[in-house]
């Protein structure tokens, strides 16, 4: 190791510290066993949030991509009421980030994988929120049906789009629900103020299955794309969403990956 990449280290973990110690009532536990490499406890924020996990959900990840980096909350303006949809919830960091900052809004979560959905829910009743996020063991695509989901030891990994045959560990089908179906499903809960979608691949071919009557009723959406496990999903979303009337704000976080956010006006829902 160079001195370079000591300091470079040593900065990082100090970052992590006081990441920690301003987010987390347990973080003596939690910076011990992140020294340590072992096992992580229960996240428990000092908001009166907890975030149950496994070792495979990269709880630390999640939490800087979601709480301490905002990165879901870049460009766009978060709905004061009616519904939010959290597609690809994974166990639920970002359902958990906006029902405890955003009261009088209702959220749907939709995650296929049948552990990761249990852990989902095991976060939404730890926190007290199952009046206002209501989890769906489903995947969205472009329309109804099944698919079959290939995982690679990361729960954030699990896609049924990139072929993971030479690092796969399991594999599992699930019923799909297309996003005309979940617009139509939310419509009793209000207007849909923002989609998020973090499917693994899954992005484009989710915005293309829509009809257009579906966009419209949709102000904004939150998308991770993933040209890495898609060819041109990034260029399909884009067009889609301009095409809906949608503004457009690219923001890469790696090589054919990053976020994608878009807007249809600024008024708060």
């Amino acid at each position: 190791m160079t001195a370079a990449e000591s300091i470079q280290g040593r900065y990082y973990a100090l970052v992590t510290l006081v990441s920690m110690i301003a987010w987390f009532d347990n973080w003596r536990e939690v910076w011990g066993c992140y020294r340590r490499g072992t096992e992580l406890p229960p996240l428990r924020f000092r908001r009166n949030l907890v975030l149950h996990h496994r070792p495979g959900d990269v709880a630390l990840v999640q939490f800087y991509d979601v709480f301490r980096d905002k990165n879901y909350r870049r460009y766009i303006t978060e709905p004061r009421h009616g519904t939010i949809v959290d597609i690809g919830a994974n166990i639920g960091v970002v359902s958990l980030d906006w029902a405890s900052r955003l009261p009088h809004v209702r959220i749907h979560a939709f995650e296929p994988h049948p552990g990761t959905f249990a852990m989902l829910a095991e976060n939404i009743t730890a926190n007290h929120l199952l009046e206002r996020v209501i989890c769906h063991q489903q995947a969205v695509g472009r329309e109804a049906g099944t698919l079959t989901f290939r995982t690679a030891g990361l729960s954030v990994l699990t896609t049924a789009h990139k072929n993971l045959a030479d690092n796969a560990t399991g594999e599992f089908t699930a019923s799909t629900v297309s996003l005309d179906q979940i617009v139509e499903r939310c419509a009793q809960d209000g207007a849909v103020g923002l989609v998020k979608i973090d499917a693994e691949g899954a992005e484009a071919e989710i915005l293309e299955g829509a009809r257009p009557e579906t966009l419209k009723e949709i102000r904004q959406f939150v998308i991770e794309y993933h040209d890495s496990m898609c060819p041109n999903a990034l260029v399909r979303c884009e067009g889609v969403l301009t095409g809906a009337g949608f503004r457009c704000a690219i923001r890469p976080t790696q090589t054919n990956l990053g976020m994608l956010y878009a807007w249809r006006d600024r008024a708060r829902a």
